[in-house]
């Protein structure tokens, strides 16, 4: 969309006629100058693809959205360039991003703060994530509720964490679901996992296995392995439900090929036990038998929070 300034400047050069125009001629940049404007738009398009976050809905769309770890070196410079040039805050919360990954941690926060500054949600998220690892948590909570109330689905999940946890706040559980429903409401399958913790647990709430199992099933249909094994768990038990040990299999299988070695190790113990047929050939399915089990491997998963 064009802004009022270039519609308004337009509009003044075809009223004023040829006098007007030979005037721009004259002042037209030089070749430097019309060499840096062509650059703005392409730092612009590099910051944007290499930097753009999943969780962040201001994002330009055109591009795939990359998580932290796999931000390529270069989107610093492009990222940097393309807010000096600018000032989009979109561009400052990705050189954070960028900033970040290449473990320029000081830079990476001044970048972030210039974009909550202007109100941009994704790095109010990030920007009290950092917080809270300085001790902050009373700052981190409040930019989580901030960028939460404007819609952001990351800070939602985080916001349900602290009111689990007491981050900055006083536990509230109820709130803590309230705000897990909002972000698994728009597809977010760890908040799913979570809310099924909740229930299962019956440490914050009474417990309630078939709510438990709901949400479960809900996470694991978005290909959450957590919560995977831990249906896999209630089903091998009979726990809230009608034991069936084939199916307790199926998901740890599924699981296991999801990359989980604890799904992996109960998998092949249920094939030694008869409980699946064993494989015909000397490899087990596919991201079964690829996986090396540690010690510390067997642990059942945690209802943990998540990073950006």
């Amino acid at each position: 969309m064009k802004s009022r300034a270039s519609k308004v400047n337009r509009g003044f050069v075809i009223a004023t006629g040829t006098a007007v125009a030979l005037c721009a001629f004259a002042a037209s940049p030089g070749a430097e100058e019309r060499a840096g404007l062509q650059l703005v738009p392409a730092v612009q398009t590099e910051c944007d693809r290499l930097a753009g976050s999943p969780y962040d809905q201001q994002r330009n769309s055109e591009f795939a959205p990359v998580g932290i770890d796999e931000i390529d070196g270069s989107a610093v410079d492009a990222c940097r360039t393309a807010y000096e040039a600018t000032g989009n805050p979109r561009f400052a919360y990705q050189l954070g991003r960028a900033l970040n990954k290449t473990q320029q941690a000081d830079e990476a926060m001044s970048a972030y703060d210039a974009a909550v500054q202007a109100g941009y949600p994704a790095a109010k998220v990030n920007f009290g994530m950092l917080m809270g690892r300085l001790g902050d948590e009373r700052a981190e909570f409040q930019l989580y509720s901030e960028a939460a109330q404007s819609g952001n689905v990351l800070a939602a999940y985080n916001l349900g964490v602290a009111y689990r946890d007491g981050l900055g706040t006083q536990p509230d559980v109820q709130k803590a679901l309230q705000w897990f429903e909002k972000a698994a409401g728009e597809g977010d399958d760890t908040a799913a996992f979570n809310i099924g913790a909740i229930y299962d647990e019956g440490q914050l709430l009474p417990q309630d296995d078939q709510t438990a199992i709901a949400w479960y099933d809900l996470a694991a249909q978005r290909g959450n392995t957590d919560a995977m094994i831990n249906l896999g768990l209630m089903y091998e038990a009979g726990e809230g439900i009608e034991a069936n040990a084939v199916k307790a299999a199926e998901m740890y299988r599924q699981a296991a090929e999801n990359g989980d070695v604890f799904g992996a190790y109960k998998f092949l113990q249920m094939q030694e036990q008869g409980i699946v047929p064993a494989p015909v050939t000397p490899s087990a399915p596919e991201g079964v038998n690829s996986l090396v089990l540690k010690p510390d491997d067997l642990k059942q998963p945690a209802a943990a929070g998540k990073e950006i």
